[in-house]
């Protein structure tokens, strides 16, 4: 295969694939296995790690999460599953291929340099780039300016982008997302009788995605009988589990948070609303015709219609929005390094291992920005 390599590492996922093309070709967990145990013997590889699904828990091994919040704490670890994506789900040697990864916004500036230094002498890859991930959102839209509503697994982000640059001064944050949704479907499964332990994750985390809506109006569908949104999902013991309310009950806190979790959350649609309030007069019109709805936790039912709704909510009533919900849109910020990373017009701005030698990790910040 030809063309560059592309990563976007988020929180629970990592995803790779080829520039040009629209999805990425892998999708793996971001976990590495490592073993805990001294080898016993001469044949025994002491460095062994599994990524992806083949890290689960096994006696003498430490699960080793490379990320928290979005930004990696653990570069060994993300070394390896790097390395595990170019060998056993590209195929390609990553001395053959120039890499582009993706970052977070508000990242700490050692962050993008630790990557340069990683990806230079541990990987061997000829040219590297870093960019924005709400950037990337944004090319993948076909746009350079938009509202970025970024619900991944960890951390929910609303970063205006104007003209290919993140607005960092207006970027809302708030640490609830995918992960908190999927214990509050736990937990309110839990109040029904049924008890699911954490081991069952990957379970908890099928219900909410194929059985949990946003309600377009919360007070109106809680005082409906609970027979009206009843729903069975098989389990694979063969039994069957009812909900009803907690389907639309677990998403509810992307709007209306729970005081438990910090009493300075506010909805999504209110974190759009402040994010934009920041910005220039000529900026933010422009913006409130482009809000971009993306990652993993932006694709329930029903949560594009809900966010407009709100966010119109107080709104003078010439104003125009727009809100775009692409179904690929959990792809969105890779497909969007995968567009910049094939364009001809960049192909100039890849940083390049002899670059790389006599600059040192302090070009990163002069070439990505």
């Amino acid at each position: 295969r030809r063309g560059a390599v592309v990563i976007d590492m988020g929180t629970r996922s990592c995803r790779a694939g080829f520039s040009g093309e629209q999805t990425p070709i892998a999708e793996i967990n971001t976990l590495v296995s490592c073993p805990t145990a001294q080898p016993t013997g001469p044949g025994e590889d002491k460095s062994q790690a599994f990524t992806g699904e083949e890290a689960s828990p096994h006696p003498d091994t430490e699960i080793i999460d490379p990320m928290k919040n979005g930004i990696i704490n653990n570069w060994e670890a993300a070394r390896t599953l790097w390395q595990h994506l170019f060998d056993h789900e590209l195929r390609v040697h990553p001395e053959e291929h120039v890499l582009l990864l993706t970052e977070p916004p508000l990242s700490p500036t050692t962050h993008r340099e630790k990557m340069v230094e990683v990806v230079f002498e541990s990987l061997g890859s000829p040219g590297f780039f870093v960019a924005h991930q709400p950037v990337l959102s944004t090319y993948a839209h076909g746009r350079t300016s938009g509202l970025v509503v970024d619900m991944g697994y960890a951390l929910t982000r609303v970063v205006p982008v104007h003209e290919g640059y993140s607005l960092t001064y207006a970027t809302e944050k708030m640490d609830l997302a995918g992960s908190h949704l999927s214990w509050y479907l736990m937990t309110l499964l839990g109040d029904k009788g049924h008890m699911l332990s954490n081991k069952m994750a990957h379970l908890v985390e099928d219900i909410k995605h194929k059985c949990c809506y946003v309600a377009s109006n919360f007070k109106s569908e809680s005082q409906l009988p609970p027979a009206s949104c009843t729903l069975e999902f098989p389990l694979p013991d063969g039994q069957t589990l009812s909900l009803s309310k907690e389907r639309f009950q677990c998403p509810e806190v992307l709007f209306n948070p729970l005081p438990n979790w910090g009493v300075s959350y506010v909805g999504i649609h209110e974190m759009a609303r402040r994010s934009l309030d920041r910005l220039p007069e000529e900026i933010r019109s422009t913006l409130y015709k482009n809000i971009l709805l993306c990652g993993g936790s932006s694709l329930f039912e029903g949560l594009e219609r809900r966010f407009r709704s709100e966010l119109l909510q107080g709104l003078p009533p010439s104003t125009k929005v727009e809100v775009a919900a692409e179904p690929l849109r959990r792809f969105s910020a890779w497909t969007g390094g995968s567009i910049l990373a094939s364009l001809k017009n960049f192909q100039t701005w890849w940083i390049r291992r002899d670059e790389y030698a006599e600059e040192g990790p302090r070009i990163v910040h002069q070439r990505c920005y």
